[in-house]
């Protein structure tokens, strides 16, 4: 017998994922007006919120107040519901050019086939973010601004310190890293991938933010994986799903894998590979002479079989996935920090410390760096438009808020402030191209890249967390539009 769902933690699925082929489906999107001001979704309250509660060890902070405009304009977004169909974006990209080839698919009937001979078209509804100091995941709507569900990510969430969240090829599950507890946890984004553990006919799952089921009895919460980190610092930090094998048969990726970093001795760092469906490490890839003292920081795959990674303020690091080959980069002074990859496979940074912002030609294994962009930069996005999205802290140029640079020209474009600003961390772009940018001190801001506007999302907690946290930056690096 199928399972169902169980009544008091019945998990809204107003937005199912395209996961097959020929699916169509509803989708609820949140609908608000254009205005000069601030929109807020969630309990808001005007005034000051919660400060930042200080350094999460891992890097050179400025402390970072909680700043307020209690006068911006604000409205409440409401929710309408609308229709989106799947669309072909063509075949896989060239390895050659790095250009989407052309389509082949024959679509006779008039319906829509999210495959159409290429490598498919998913929807990504969800943001998840990592309660820190909690150890626990929220998974945000990112259409109708709601949080969903809330999970811990650890056996021991008061010592897990939850941070990076990474969200596989078709939006179907996330992978979160504790990096004090040293663990990786899966959990599934639908309740059709839940499993029912104690095999009563329903799925137990968390349906809102104040439903944080006990360890062990939330059903979506599909696997813990220990690592062998030797202490806090060297916890697993860089985190990354790859595709893994597309079947055009059945219209889905196949063998996808999950690419974590952590050190398991002084001076020396582990880039682990795990099956994305069991969680078992499959590979090690040993990285000597590590020099920073803190695990590999950010981890992306690219469109063209390589994972990269970062040693924090020091080298650039590309492993190839099929042969394991590890190749080093040093920086010669970009402090890198947040890392994401293009759509060329060019890997983007966000780096600490007043920085600019930079690039790393994939082609020509050179670096550039985008002038009049200096910052204290933290987590870094590129849209599938080439605009790069860099979230900046206090200290820096400007200060707190989010730093826009043109990646076809290499020039920045402007910088963004927030009526209410803290210590923004990490930056992603969800399926309507919106720009996410979550704020350690219980929030996120929900940015149109087209008017700039700003929907705040309130988030209860405290978020240190990094990495691509809706799937936009995986899809954007291995299906560009």
């Amino acid at each position: 017998m199928s399972a169902s769902l169980a009544p008091r933690h019945v998990l809204t699925l107003s937005l199912t994922l395209l996961g097959a082929c020929g699916e169509d489906g509803t989708r609820a999107s949140a609908s608000a007006g254009q205005s000069d001001g601030t929109t807020a979704a969630g309990p808001v309250t005007e005034g000051s919120t919660s400060a930042a509660t200080g350094s999460t060890g891992e890097a050179p902070t400025t402390t970072a107040g909680s700043a307020s405009d209690s006068d911006a304009p604000t409205t409440t977004a409401g929710a309408t519901v609308g229709t989106t169909s799947g669309t072909s974006t063509g075949e896989p990209p060239d390895p050659s050019t790095g250009e989407p080839g052309t389509s082949t698919g024959d679509n006779t009937t008039g319906a829509v086939d999210p495959c159409a001979g290429g490598m498919g078209d998913f929807d990504f509804s969800y943001l998840w973010v990592a309660n820190t100091s909690q150890g626990s995941v929220s998974k945000i709507n990112t259409k109708t601004l709601i949080e969903e569900g809330r999970y811990y990510a650890d056996p021991n969430p008061g010592n897990a310190s939850t941070s990076r969240t990474s969200v596989n090829i078709d939006g179907r599950f996330v992978v979160a890293s504790n990096r004090q507890s040293y663990s990786l946890t899966k959990i599934a984004a639908n309740v059709e991938d839940c499993v029912d553990k104690n095999g009563d006919g329903v799925i137990t799952t968390s349906q809102n933010k104040d439903d944080l089921l006990p360890w062990g009895s939330d059903e979506c919460v599909l696997w813990n994986t220990p690592v062998n980190s030797y202490a806090y610092t060297g916890g697993p930090r860089g985190t990354a799903w790859a595709p893994g094998d597309f079947n055009p048969d059945t219209c889905k990726y196949e063998n996808q894998k999950v690419w974590v970093g952590w050190l398991d001795a002084p001076g020396h760092a582990i880039m682990g590979r795990f099956d994305g469906a069991t969680g078992v490490q499959d590979a090690t890839i040993p990285l000597d002479n590590w020099s920073s003292g803190i695990s590999p920081y950010g981890a992306a795959a690219d469109g063209f079989g390589f994972i990269w990674t970062i040693n924090v303020y020091q080298e650039l690091v590309r492993i190839d996935t099929t042969t394991l080959e590890v190749k080093r980069y040093p920086g010669g002074g970009i402090n890198f920090y947040g890392l994401t990859v293009d759509a060329k496979g060019n890997p983007w940074f966000g780096p600490y410390n007043n920085g600019a912002v930079a690039m790393f030609d994939a082609k020509t294994e050179t670096f550039m760096q985008v002038p009049g962009s200096n910052e204290n930069h933290r987590g870094v996005a590129v849209a599938s438009d080439g605009m790069v999205w860099v979230a900046t802290n206090n200290g820096g140029t400007h200060g707190c808020g989010l730093n826009q640079i043109d990646s076809n020209t290499m020039t920045h474009v402007q910088f963004h402030n927030f009526p209410q600003c803290g210590t923004p961390v990490g930056v992603s772009i969800d399926v309507d191209n919106f720009v996410w940018m979550v704020d350690h001190d219980g929030w996120a801001y929900r940015i149109d890249p087209e008017t700039y506007e700003k929907t705040q999302v309130v988030i209860p907690g405290n978020h240190y967390t990094y990495s691509d946290m809706t799937g936009g930056g995986l899809q954007n690096a291995i299906i560009p539009k």
